[in-house]
């Protein structure tokens, strides 16, 4: 009798074969964008796997380094993430289909054991290694080892690793890592249809810092470490009073190395130090420079490097091994040598002779290169390695509901 009953209000289709197999005809495709969104937007389909990825990006520690070079660079991934109209989920408890981790911080080891408890994919980002930690902060010299075996665990937590330039790959790829799992080279990439050349921003920087329109200004950006250069910077700026020296960003003061402190207090009056500002101050000071000095001792990138020669500013950097390589000498930048006492007085000479027009323009060269790992470009490649590592997107099912939104397979 029950299931009688359940046949009789099962509804009939009428028409019967015919009219099902008429039915089978094409259709228009229906609109894949959400409401509101422009026909310009990034169509979500175009993922892989034809579906719009939730790409978990968890704030947590991450908020610590909101104002280092790893802050920037989780910025950027945010950008290209949703340029490729993938969703960025904020939140381990809402449901993911993979996880970026940038921060050596604890919760990046907690988040990916939870991801694979998830059984979702582990995107390691690589920012990080020894010698780029050393001469930062109080004691990084003597726990560097540690620190090492820290983030090369880590690391090892990955299903895929990325690292964002040929030399940074060169070094986690040691076996003292030992990292099994495929490293991916990825620029963190520069915003170059933000950061571009300005000539109107000269007038305004100097009237923004009290100047003569004529006067010559060189900038730096980076937080206030040894290995960032400041201490050297300070040096080059006390050898050329008549140049206004401008250090953008900041360190706390309670993390700040004997050194350091030592330079900013006795820094000459041709130096400035603003502290941490927005993207578009700092826009401001690269076009409206004369020079872009970086004097950094150890890198895995430099955005604000990018970001700089996409601004068109010239630039003079230290020869380390990164940038002979990435932006060479008489190529895309200058660069001095050295780590001796006899440094400063090369630099300011290099300095001045930049300033003064006796060095080639490299500027149009430098902002070629910095097209060349413009997010766009850099987005592209993203996907590249999404597809490389096996992301897909999760389809929500009816059921009990498991870790990172899985239902049943």
């Amino acid at each position: 009798m029950f299931q009688r009953s359940r046949q009789a209000r099962r509804p009939r289709r009428r028409g019967g074969l015919r009219s099902i197999q008429q039915d089978r005809r094409p259709q228009e495709a229906p609109s894949r964008r959400g409401p509101g969104e422009s026909p310009d937007a990034p169509d979500p389909l175009d993922a892989p796997g034809g579906r719009r990825l939730r790409v978990l990006m968890p704030t947590g520690l991450a908020s610590l380094a909101r104002e280092s070079g790893i802050g920037a660079a989780i910025r950027h991934q945010r950008q290209a993430v949703q340029s490729l109209g993938h969703d960025v989920v904020t939140t381990p408890l809402a449901p993911f289909d993979v996880v970026h981790l940038n921060t050596p911080f604890p919760d990046t080891a907690l988040l990916a054991h939870w991801a694979r408890l998830c059984r979702r994919p582990v995107l390691m980002w690589a920012h990080s290694t020894e010698e780029d930690f050393r001469d930062s902060f109080p004691g990084a010299n003597a726990i560097a080892p540690w620190f090492r075996r820290w983030i090369a665990h880590l690391y090892r937590l990955g299903d895929h690793v990325l690292t964002p330039s040929a030399y940074a790959k060169s070094l986690i790829s040691r076996p003292a890592y030992g990292i099994r799992a495929p490293i991916s080279v990825l620029s963190n990439g520069v915003d170059t249809t933000f950061f571009r050349p300005d000539l109107s921003a000269r007038a305004r920087l100097r009237e923004t810092l009290g100047l003569p329109q004529e006067a010559p200004v060189v900038v730096s950006v980076g937080m206030q470490l040894v290995r960032k250069g400041i201490v050297d910077w300070v040096e080059v700026a006390r050898r050329m009073p008549e140049v206004t020296f401008v250090w953008f960003g900041r360190t706390d003061e309670r993390l700040l190395t004997a050194a350091v402190r030592q330079a900013l207090r006795d820094a000459p009056a041709n130096c400035r130090f603003p502290g941490y500002v927005g993207a578009q101050q700092l826009r401001e000071a690269y076009c409206g420079a004369d020079a872009f000095c970086f004097l950094t001792k150890e890198e895995t990138e430099g955005i604000v490097l990018w970001e700089a020669l996409a601004c068109g500013a010239p630039t003079l950097v230290r020869a380390i091994p990164i940038y002979q390589q990435m932006v060479p000498d008489g190529v895309l930048t200058h660069q001095v040598a050295g780590d001796d006492p006899d440094f400063p007085r090369r630099a300011a000479e290099h300095l001045r002779a930049l300033l003064d027009g006796q060095l080639p323009d490299l500027t149009a060269a430098g902002r070629s290169a910095a097209e060349e790992v413009d997010l766009g470009a850099v987005a592209q490649q993203l996907q590249q390695i999404y597809a490389a590592a096996g992301v897909r997107t999760h389809l929500r099912r009816r059921g009990r509901r498991r870790p990172g939104g899985i239902g049943r397979r």
